[in-house]
Protein backbone atom coordinates (compact mmCIF):
# COMPACT_ATOMS: atom_id res chain seq x y z
CA UNK A 1 0.00 0.00 0.00
CA UNK A 2 1.36 3.51 -0.95
CA UNK A 3 1.47 6.48 1.62
CA UNK A 4 2.18 9.51 -0.67
CA UNK A 5 3.20 12.88 0.79
CA UNK A 6 3.03 15.60 -1.36
CA UNK A 7 5.10 18.81 -0.51
CA UNK A 8 4.99 22.59 -1.43
CA UNK A 9 8.01 23.74 -2.28
CA UNK A 10 8.60 27.48 -1.72
CA UNK A 11 7.52 28.04 1.84
CA UNK A 12 7.92 24.25 3.05
CA UNK A 13 11.16 22.85 1.63
CA UNK A 14 12.78 26.25 0.18
CA UNK A 15 13.74 29.11 1.83
CA UNK A 16 12.38 31.31 -1.31
CA UNK A 17 12.89 34.79 -0.09
CA UNK A 18 16.65 34.25 0.19
CA UNK A 19 16.98 34.88 -3.67
CA UNK A 20 13.62 35.45 -5.12
CA UNK A 21 12.65 39.06 -3.55
CA UNK A 22 15.60 40.40 -4.63
CA UNK A 23 14.80 39.00 -8.18
CA UNK A 24 11.57 40.09 -8.52
CA UNK A 25 12.45 43.71 -7.11
CA UNK A 26 15.41 43.93 -9.91
CA UNK A 27 13.11 42.61 -12.81
CA UNK A 28 9.63 44.91 -11.73
CA UNK A 29 12.28 47.91 -11.61
CA UNK A 30 13.47 46.90 -15.18
CA UNK A 31 9.86 46.91 -16.14
CA UNK A 32 9.18 50.55 -14.60
CA UNK A 33 6.84 48.60 -11.74
CA UNK A 34 9.05 48.76 -8.36
CA UNK A 35 9.72 49.74 -5.72
CA UNK A 36 7.48 46.91 -4.60
CA UNK A 37 7.81 45.82 -0.79
CA UNK A 38 9.17 42.75 0.17
CA UNK A 39 6.09 41.53 2.62
CA UNK A 40 4.42 42.33 -0.47
CA UNK A 41 6.59 40.04 -2.04
CA UNK A 42 6.34 37.38 0.04
CA UNK A 43 2.99 36.96 -0.09
CA UNK A 44 2.68 35.81 -3.86
CA UNK A 45 5.22 32.68 -3.25
CA UNK A 46 3.20 29.63 -3.93
CA UNK A 47 0.68 31.56 -6.56
CA UNK A 48 1.00 30.54 -10.35
CA UNK A 49 4.03 32.43 -11.88
CA UNK A 50 0.88 34.06 -14.39
CA UNK A 51 -0.89 35.31 -12.08
CA UNK A 52 2.06 37.22 -10.75
CA UNK A 53 2.42 38.79 -13.78
CA UNK A 54 -1.37 40.22 -13.80
CA UNK A 55 -0.91 41.26 -10.03
CA UNK A 56 2.22 43.45 -10.79
CA UNK A 57 1.81 44.42 -13.71
CA UNK A 58 -1.90 44.86 -14.13
CA UNK A 59 -1.83 43.27 -17.87
CA UNK A 60 -2.55 39.06 -18.12
CA UNK A 61 -1.97 39.60 -22.06
CA UNK A 62 0.55 37.30 -23.62
CA UNK A 63 3.07 39.64 -24.44
CA UNK A 64 3.09 41.12 -20.66
CA UNK A 65 3.85 37.98 -19.46
CA UNK A 66 6.67 37.08 -21.66
CA UNK A 67 8.08 40.25 -20.87
CA UNK A 68 7.76 39.35 -16.81
CA UNK A 69 8.46 35.74 -17.58
CA UNK A 70 12.07 37.09 -19.03
CA UNK A 71 12.97 40.10 -16.39
CA UNK A 72 12.30 37.75 -13.63
CA UNK A 73 14.56 34.56 -15.17
CA UNK A 74 17.74 36.98 -15.96
CA UNK A 75 17.86 37.29 -12.09
CA UNK A 76 16.24 34.44 -10.70
CA UNK A 77 18.62 31.77 -11.91
CA UNK A 78 21.76 32.79 -10.63
CA UNK A 79 20.64 34.29 -7.40
CA UNK A 80 19.01 30.75 -6.57
CA UNK A 81 22.15 29.22 -7.69
CA UNK A 82 24.08 31.53 -5.29
CA UNK A 83 21.74 31.83 -2.11
CA UNK A 84 18.99 28.73 -2.36
CA UNK A 85 18.67 26.65 1.18
CA UNK A 86 16.46 24.53 2.44
CA UNK A 87 14.68 25.20 5.98
CA UNK A 88 16.39 24.08 8.80
CA UNK A 89 16.09 20.23 9.88
CA UNK A 90 14.55 19.62 6.29
CA UNK A 91 17.11 17.01 4.79
CA UNK A 92 16.43 15.14 8.18
CA UNK A 93 12.83 14.94 7.82
CA UNK A 94 12.89 13.99 4.58
CA UNK A 95 15.32 11.36 5.03
CA UNK A 96 13.22 10.01 8.78
CA UNK A 97 10.01 9.71 6.45
CA UNK A 98 12.02 7.69 3.67
CA UNK A 99 13.13 5.32 6.40
CA UNK A 100 9.57 5.05 7.76
CA UNK A 101 8.43 4.16 4.07
CA UNK A 102 6.90 7.15 2.65
CA UNK A 103 6.83 7.27 -1.27
CA UNK A 104 7.60 11.93 -1.16
CA UNK A 105 6.89 13.95 -3.97
CA UNK A 106 6.72 17.60 -4.79
CA UNK A 107 4.00 19.21 -5.85
CA UNK A 108 4.67 22.99 -6.86
CA UNK A 109 3.21 25.71 -8.93
CA UNK A 110 5.93 25.58 -11.13
CA UNK A 111 7.17 23.97 -14.08
CA UNK A 112 9.00 20.90 -13.64
CA UNK A 113 12.22 21.74 -15.04
CA UNK A 114 12.43 24.67 -12.63
CA UNK A 115 11.88 22.05 -9.59
CA UNK A 116 14.42 19.69 -10.79
CA UNK A 117 16.77 22.89 -10.79
CA UNK A 118 16.04 23.98 -7.21
CA UNK A 119 15.77 20.37 -5.56
CA UNK A 120 19.72 19.59 -6.83
CA UNK A 121 21.06 23.23 -5.91
CA UNK A 122 19.31 22.74 -2.42
CA UNK A 123 20.57 18.92 -2.41
CA UNK A 124 17.52 17.43 -1.83
CA UNK A 125 16.10 15.43 -5.00
CA UNK A 126 17.31 12.09 -4.36
CA UNK A 127 14.24 11.82 -1.32
CA UNK A 128 11.70 12.32 -3.48
CA UNK A 129 10.26 9.55 -6.08
CA UNK A 130 7.62 12.27 -8.13
CA UNK A 131 8.04 15.66 -9.41
CA UNK A 132 5.15 17.58 -10.25
CA UNK A 133 4.58 20.51 -11.80
CA UNK A 134 1.45 22.60 -12.81
CA UNK A 135 -0.52 21.40 -15.26
CA UNK A 136 -1.73 23.16 -18.57
CA UNK A 137 -4.88 23.80 -16.66
CA UNK A 138 -2.75 26.04 -13.65
CA UNK A 139 -4.57 24.17 -10.91
CA UNK A 140 -3.23 22.58 -8.26
CA UNK A 141 -6.05 20.63 -7.17
CA UNK A 142 -5.38 19.30 -10.63
CA UNK A 143 -1.78 18.74 -10.40
CA UNK A 144 -2.29 17.17 -7.17
CA UNK A 145 -4.66 14.52 -8.46
CA UNK A 146 -2.22 13.71 -11.16
CA UNK A 147 0.58 13.04 -8.93
CA UNK A 148 -1.66 11.14 -6.46
CA UNK A 149 -3.08 8.72 -10.11
CA UNK A 150 0.76 8.65 -11.07
CA UNK A 151 1.82 7.32 -7.63
CA UNK A 152 -0.93 4.90 -7.29
CA UNK A 153 -1.61 6.49 -3.64
CA UNK A 154 -3.73 4.45 -1.20
CA UNK A 155 -3.19 7.33 1.22
CA UNK A 156 -2.20 10.85 0.39
CA UNK A 157 -1.01 14.08 2.78
CA UNK A 158 -0.71 17.31 1.12
CA UNK A 159 1.87 19.28 3.22
CA UNK A 160 2.19 23.26 2.40
CA UNK A 161 1.91 26.53 3.98
CA UNK A 162 -0.58 28.46 1.70
CA UNK A 163 -4.33 27.88 1.10
CA UNK A 164 -3.52 26.83 -2.41
CA UNK A 165 -2.40 23.73 -0.86
CA UNK A 166 -5.58 23.39 1.63
CA UNK A 167 -7.97 24.23 -1.37
CA UNK A 168 -5.76 21.20 -3.18
CA UNK A 169 -6.07 18.78 -0.31
CA UNK A 170 -9.39 19.31 0.15
CA UNK A 171 -10.45 19.18 -3.67
CA UNK A 172 -8.93 15.48 -3.42
CA UNK A 173 -10.20 14.45 -0.16
CA UNK A 174 -6.83 14.19 0.95
CA UNK A 175 -5.01 14.44 4.54
CA UNK A 176 -3.06 18.12 5.11
CA UNK A 177 -0.84 19.89 7.13
CA UNK A 178 0.13 23.19 7.31
CA UNK A 179 3.11 24.92 7.54
CA UNK A 180 3.23 27.75 9.87
CA UNK A 181 7.00 28.64 9.06
CA UNK A 182 6.69 29.79 5.84
CA UNK A 183 4.59 32.61 4.03
CA UNK A 184 1.22 31.71 4.27
CA UNK A 185 -0.91 33.96 6.93
CA UNK A 186 -2.40 33.00 9.53
CA UNK A 187 -6.15 33.18 7.98
CA UNK A 188 -4.84 30.47 5.37
CA UNK A 189 -5.86 27.41 7.55
CA UNK A 190 -8.64 26.32 9.34
CA UNK A 191 -9.46 25.57 12.75
CA UNK A 192 -9.45 21.80 12.32
CA UNK A 193 -5.73 21.62 10.51
CA UNK A 194 -2.57 19.96 11.85
CA UNK A 195 0.02 22.90 11.80
CA UNK A 196 3.50 22.66 11.73
CA UNK A 197 5.89 25.11 13.66
CA UNK A 198 8.55 23.70 12.34
CA UNK A 199 9.83 21.12 9.45
CA UNK A 200 10.78 18.81 12.11
CA UNK A 201 7.29 18.27 13.68
CA UNK A 202 6.08 17.00 10.40
CA UNK A 203 6.90 13.35 10.81
CA UNK A 204 4.60 12.95 14.01
CA UNK A 205 1.95 14.94 12.67
CA UNK A 206 2.09 12.61 10.00
CA UNK A 207 1.77 9.65 11.58
CA UNK A 208 -1.22 10.76 13.55
CA UNK A 209 -2.69 11.50 10.27
CA UNK A 210 -1.72 8.19 9.14
CA UNK A 211 -3.82 6.39 11.74
CA UNK A 212 -6.77 8.23 11.82
CA UNK A 213 -7.12 8.86 8.48
CA UNK A 214 -8.91 6.47 6.19
CA UNK A 215 -6.90 4.62 3.60
CA UNK A 216 -8.51 4.75 0.01
CA UNK A 217 -10.14 1.97 -1.41
CA UNK A 218 -9.11 2.15 -5.30
CA UNK A 219 -12.09 2.10 -6.67
CA UNK A 220 -13.01 4.77 -4.83
CA UNK A 221 -10.15 7.51 -5.02
CA UNK A 222 -11.97 10.92 -5.58
CA UNK A 223 -9.06 11.78 -7.61
CA UNK A 224 -9.41 9.57 -10.82
CA UNK A 225 -11.06 11.99 -13.00
CA UNK A 226 -12.50 11.53 -16.73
Amino acid sequence: MTKLVAFDLDGTLNMTHTYAVAAYQEALKELGAGPVAESVIRSRFGAPFRDDSLFFLGDDSEETFRRFYRAVERHWTPLMRERAQTYPGVPEMLGELKEQGYVLAVCSNAKEDELEDVLGVLSIREYFDYIQGLTTRQDKAESLGVLMERAGADWCCMVGDRFYDREAAKANETAFIGCRYGYGGTDEFGDGDLLAEDSVEIPGLLKRLASSTPWRKPWLKPWRRP
